[in-house]
């Protein structure tokens, strides 16, 4: 899947070639003055699960299937789990030497709303699909064969509340298959942006 940047209609995208090492601008701006867009009863987010399922790159787009779940309390999240804001990718390298230049965009999303939380309580998980655009033939050219990133998820209250480190191959380098390493495939994976109950041991 390729994206086409120039087709992304409202949302607004800042694209920063990056190289491993070199500084980056900060995602501050998306969510300035969101403090007081719900309230203030900011919590300390529980110990969370994440994980990352049926990753696929094609040397273009990383796109995966996203599972999180709390342990130890209630998970405050913005339901809508957009890329680059509330899923971030980032620390894009080869496999083997390390860095590359990638493509980092910032989104910039409407305020957070009190209709957008969802309180995710201890054995519930809750699952979306998300892609990231890491090359692009103007400005990068096409991506290796063989790429790792850091995948972290924040809390509606802006937190990071867990992250993973994730390596996909390009179909075209393995044999014959779609599959990449990366996540864990144990968890029966639920419905598009749907929470599920896991059941009772």
């Amino acid at each position: 899947m390729r994206v086409n940047w120039r087709k992304l209609g409202p949302v607004s995208l800042l694209l920063l070639v990056a190289c491993s090492g070199l500084p980056l601008f900060g995602r501050s701006s998306a969510h300035k003055g969101n403090k007081n867009a719900v309230g203030a009863d900011v919590q300390v987010p529980p110990r969370t699960v994440m994980e990352i399922q049926d990753i696929h790159y094609d040397g273009w787009t990383l796109s995966a299937r996203l599972l999180v779940s709390p342990e130890t309390g209630p998970l405050r999240l913005d339901r809508r789990l957009i890329p680059s804001i509330d899923v971030d990718v980032s620390r894009v390298s080869e496999c083997e030497h390390g860095s590359v230049s990638s493509i980092h965009a910032d989104v910039f999303a409407p305020l957070q709303r009190s209709e957008n939380l969802l309180i995710l309580n201890p054995g519930y998980w809750y699952g979306t699909t998300v892609h990231f655009g890491l090359f692009d033939e103007h400005f990068t050219g096409l991506g290796p064969e063989c790429v790792e990133a850091d995948i972290s998820l924040r809390s509606f209250d802006r937190h990071v509340v867990a992250h993973q480190r994730i390596r996909a191959v390009r179909p075209s380098s393995m044999d014959g298959g779609t599959q990449a390493d990366g996540g864990s495939p144990e968890e029966p994976a639920p419905s598009p942006d749907a929470g599920f109950s896991v059941p009772p041991n």
